[in-house]
């Protein structure tokens, strides 16, 4: 598995925490959780962007991210 330098999603560099982990600590994603942790399903992404998406869908994500950048425009 290869770690990059950066969040794919996020785009924020990767580092580890110390005792626990941070938004921008390293963390193995599955793509689609129903298939697990095998080979083309997974990927590293921080622990923030992994959060973000943790139990949301794509649909509920892209529900999300419009309404905060509908209302953001209007501030």
């Amino acid at each position: 598995m290869i770690v990059p330098e950066y969040c794919p999603i996020l785009g924020i560099k990767l580092k580890s925490g110390k005792e626990s982990s941070i938004d921008s600590s390293p963390s193995l994603d599955r793509i689609i959780p129903e298939m697990g942790y095998v080979r083309g399903n997974v990927h590293v992404i921080s622990n923030k962007a992994n959060t973000i998406k943790n139990n949301a869908s794509p649909e509920e994500i892209m529900k999300v991210a419009i309404y905060f950048k509908k209302k953001s425009e209007k501030i």
